[in-house]
């Protein structure tokens, strides 16, 4: 009697409870929760964000910052792993615990085995540090490249092209080509039909339009 009644409210759990991902688990990004960071975005922003969350893209984000908070390095490695992983519908590899010194991240850890950040020199990360857009677009341009390996999906045919800009010359050589190539397929644009302004910050709202932009494109084909 005793086993009949546990197996009957276990039952009645189980229909009152919502159904949660493993820890690890990569799950259809329809069930995915929309997790928002404080406050609303920007006026400009909140279409393609509310399409960003409802695709299952936006992570919980290290110290729950606001839209319009610079993006941190850190975070901007869980937005990267969370685009890649919804994309690819399975969880990547992560590089072992240790590889860098000061964080242990395992966004980090999948971000560095997959390519898609580096650090900053010898083991360090800098988790905390802010990024600039053309950090950015090399970040997320390595992520198109993860992408499209695991997909044969192309992202990004265009090459890579700043000719109209009239600041390209401000664009550090080793982001020349992620910039390049994400302007001329659309993916980031200009803060001005002629200025790209590489060196500005980038917004948690910025980034995560940037990552949708690359989902639509994905969807799309």
């Amino acid at each position: 009697m005793l086993k009949k009644l546990l197996c009957t409210l276990t039952a009645l759990v189980m229909l009152v409870t919502p159904a949660l991902a493993i820890k690890g688990e990569v799950v259809n990004p329809d069930e995915l929760p929309y997790i928002p960071t404080e406050g609303s975005p920007s006026s400009w922003a909140a279409s393609e964000i509310k399409k960003a969350a409802d695709a299952g893209l936006i992570p919980q984000f290290t110290g729950d910052p606001s839209y319009q908070d610079e993006i941190t390095q850190e975070q901007f490695a869980q937005l990267a792993v969370r685009l890649v992983e919804v994309i690819q519908k399975e969880e990547l590899p992560a590089a072992a615990e240790g590889t860098f010194s000061d964080s242990d991240s395992l966004a980090v850890r999948k971000a560095s085995q997959a390519g898609i950040v580096t650090g900053t020199g010898g083991d360090k990360f800098a988790p905390a540090l802010t990024t600039n857009r053309e950090q950015i677009a090399t970040m997320l341009y390595r992520a198109v490249g993860t992408i499209e390996t695991a997909t044969g999906v192309d992202l990004a045919p265009k090459a890579g092209s700043m000719d109209g800009y009239t600041d390209r010359a401000s664009v550090s050589p080793w982001a020349a080509e992620g910039v390049g190539v994400l302007a001329a397929n659309g993916i980031m644009k200009g803060t001005s039909s002629v200025t790209l302004s590489p060196q500005d910050s980038c917004s948690v709202e910025q980034a995560i339009l940037l990552a949708w932009r690359i989902y639509e494109q994905f969807t799309s084909l």
